[in-house]
């Protein structure tokens, strides 16, 4: 017994130095951070792709390093974007519907704050409106994500330099504020854009682009990449600053067409989230010292995947998107890491992790 466990370990010793060498993981410096949300993007829903797309490589098997997201709110075990975008955003848990604060109502600082202050140029890409809760997370500190009004404020005052989606009404309704914001911004040094063309067409930074009265066109109602072509401008936009970027870009309607429980829907934001993280992880693989990270907020839908039949014996019956809710469910949710120390994100961990962690590599290193 003792001469077969010594055999073992001679023969495995040399295994496991090869084994641990080879898979060491590397500490890269991190110049630019892409943090890709996918708005209620779970599993399901990206496993749906992969579905659609007939087992094809979809940009989820081109991730280096994939990890779990516990996404749970500081009072509800199923959160909202507003708690859970301040979690990625901030750090903190907090209450549903509150926004860039804890519970307490405390103000805290984003990693988007934190990349101003070091100097890096900061950009946000939606397809909903530049209110909405998870952009909001970034730049605003309100205690109910409605408070669009005093958001529009955070936003001019942060001075990202990029933020672009939909949202023109919340800007110009006298319902909904004391004045044209967007004439306020023009004001205060900010270039306009009404339309995508008007974006590609300048780089004057700060920018305020806003597509939309309220959030853009579904993917199924254009015929334009657009997620895809505004987050690459953008991405040009902040790479003129030598010293690196955090950006932001969320694929918003992903949610939307499961709140809906529209399958159709789904299947073309995914397919338009596909086209915008294989255009990113390019990006990243000709700029070094790119992270891109690429998760979800929460889950949305409840979203399942059911054989045609019970009968598992058969041969394949068909595969149907089902949805168990029209709200959001508190499953965990999938991260997908790629470029720069990609290998930190390659675990189990708590949403505000993926603020530490970012805010490690990119501006505390």
């Amino acid at each position: 017994m003792n001469k077969f466990f010594l055999f073992l370990l001679a023969v495995s010793i040399p295994f496991a130095q090869v084994y641990s060498a080879d898979k060491s993981p590397k500490n890269e410096k991190v110049k630019n951070v892409i943090l890709i949300i996918g708005d209620g993007m779970g599993l399901a829903a990206a496993s749906s792709w992969m579905i659609d797309n007939y087992y094809a490589p979809t940009c989820f098997d081109r991730a280096q390093f994939v990890g779990i997201s516990k996404t749970y709110s500081a009072n509800n075990r199923v959160t909202d974007s507003a708690a859970s975008g301040t979690a990625m955003a901030c750090g903190v848990k907090t209450n549903n519907s509150m926004l860039g604060m804890g519970p307490d109502t405390t103000s805290v600082p984003s990693i988007a704050w934190y990349a101003k202050q070091k100097g890096l140029s900061t950009g946000i890409v939606v397809t909903s409106h530049v209110c909405d809760a998870t952009p909001s997370a970034f730049y605003g500190h309100v205690p109910k994500r409605s408070m669009s009004t005093k958001i529009i404020q955070d936003m001019l005052e942060a001075r990202l330099d990029v933020v672009v989606g939909g949202g023109r009404s919340y800007f110009t309704d006298p319902e909904k504020v004391p004045e044209n914001m967007i004439e306020k911004a023009i004001r205060e040094g900010f270039t306009y854009a009404d339309t995508p063309e008007e974006f590609y067409a300048t780089s004057k930074t700060p920018i305020i682009g806003l597509f939309a009265d309220g959030s853009y066109p579904m993917a199924i109602e254009r015929d334009t990449d657009f997620l895809t072509d505004a987050a690459m401008h953008t991405l040009d936009i902040l790479d003129e600053n030598k010293k690196g970027f955090f950006a932001m870009i969320e694929g918003s309607h992903i949610d939307h067409a499961e709140h809906a429980n529209n399958a159709e829907q789904l299947t073309f934001e995914m397919e338009e989230f596909d086209k915008l993280v294989n255009a990113v992880f390019d990006y990243a693989d000709t700029h070094k010292g790119t992270l891109v990270v690429v998760t979800a907020d929460h889950e949305t839908g409840g979203v399942t995947l059911l054989s045609g039949s019970k009968d598992f014996t058969k041969g394949d019956t068909g595969i149907e998107v089902k949805f168990g809710t029209t709200g959001h469910s508190g499953s965990p949710v999938p991260i997908y890491a790629y470029g720069a120390s990609a290998w930190k994100f390659g675990q189990v961990m708590e949403n505000t992790e993926i603020f530490s962690k970012i805010k490690a590599l990119l501006i505390d290193k």
